[in-house]
């Protein structure tokens, strides 16, 4: 049998020296600026967002998680509020939801693109009145209905929250995902399409006034310094290192998206029936995950390792089955979102893949 070297889900070490270059003038000049938090790097990544949005309002934060925890609490959800979501993207909005105290009410998802089901958004709002929010996760950098999400909030009077931790550069009909919402989160963990070198995060708001309620919670709660007005307050900043380095990254996003997409394009071109990939060729998807759909997972992901491509799982256990969560969702089936979680498989895709791997990779895909 031919051994093959290992082709990764990712590596964040093949940077070009050129790259690596950058990165360290931008970390020295921060270092010899003696600013480490508050500073210019993070007040500039906060007008950069807020203008790729149009003009939303921008806070840096400590980690996605954060920023999805912050804009729930700006939008006023509470102990005892019901807040929508889905059970396939690893628990993110979930676990933000239950830091609030309120309840998570899980939809299920559309059996194609893996996002938010429409038709079971409308029957979780016609069931649940007391539902204040929805989280729309734009899951593996794709864009959904979201347009059509925001029209269904507003027809019932509902906040919406978008997850854009894994859609960043993601477009619907030109408009950046992020800017449909009431709010956005966005991460910059070392993996995703526009990242730092460490943990980082960002979340953005329609409305001045939430923004600034917002940066209250992420500062202690403090209504003004050391006096403690809101009880959700929390220690959450991006440090001026990481938003150097996001920044410098900024400009390059684009680009890096397109080579996301042609990758995950040639997987498409390469797989059959039944096997599918979730992926649209078009500005609504940013390829930051090549999950594939498959009714023989353990066996392809046998026959991809004898290729010596390496695969994961996005993700393996739903919200509703997860230990520390079951005994909140008795009774729930989401028969969508299972399916899923029991079909996905993830193969590698990143811009630094050379043509020789792709290569690898779609001759075995044509032979699964």
């Amino acid at each position: 049998m031919i051994s093959f070297p290992t082709i990764p889900i990712n590596d964040l070490g093949r940077l070009t020296e050129e790259q690596v270059a950058q990165l360290e003038a931008a970390i020295s000049e921060t270092v010899r600026s003696a600013v480490f938090l508050n500073g210019p790097n993070v007040d500039k990544l906060e007008t950069c967002i807020s203008r790729y949005l149009g003009n939303h309002f921008s806070l840096a934060v400590a980690n996605g998680t954060d920023a999805l925890f912050v804009a729930l609490g700006a939008l006023g959800v509470q102990s005892g509020d019901m807040v929508a979501t889905v059970g396939n993207a690893a628990g993110y909005s979930t676990n933000a939801i239950l830091r609030h105290c309120a309840t998570p009410v899980i939809c299920d998802v559309d059996p194609q693109s893996a996002q938010i089901s429409i038709d079971s958004l409308r029957a979780c709002l016609r069931e649940f009145r007391s539902l204040r929010v929805v989280v729309v996760t734009h899951l593996y950098g794709l864009v959904g209905e979201i347009d059509e999400i925001a029209r269904v909030c507003r027809e019932f009077g509902v906040k919406l929250v978008e997850d854009c931790a894994q859609s960043f550069g993601a477009r619907l009909n030109g408009v950046p995902a992020g800017a449909f919402g009431d709010a956005a989160a966005f991460s910059f963990y070392p993996t995703k399409n526009l990242a730092a070198l460490g943990d980082g995060g960002l979340v953005t708001f329609r409305d001045s006034e939430v923004c600034s309620r917002a940066r209250r919670i992420a500062q202690y709660g403090w209504s003004s310094r050391y006096e403690v007005g809101m009880p959700e307050g929390i220690n959450s900043r991006l440090d001026e290192i990481q938003a150097a380095v996001v920044l410098h990254r900024l400009s390059s996003t684009e680009l890096r998206n397109s080579r996301r997409r042609d990758i995950l394009r040639r997987y498409n071109d390469s797989v059959t029936t039944p096997r599918r990939f979730i992926f649209e060729d078009s500005e609504r998807c940013v390829a930051h995950l090549a999950v594939m759909r498959t009714p023989n997972r353990d066996l392809d992901r046998g026959t991809l390792k004898q290729f010596g491509i390496d695969t994961a799982i996005h993700y393996p256990i739903p919200d509703h089955h997860q230990p520390a969560w079951r005994h909140l969702f008795k009774g729930v089936v989401l028969p969508n979102t299972e399916v899923h979680c029991e079909e996905a498989l993830t193969l590698p895709c990143f811009p630094e893949l050379t043509e020789g791997e792709i290569v690898r990779v779609c001759e075995a895909l044509q032979n699964l």
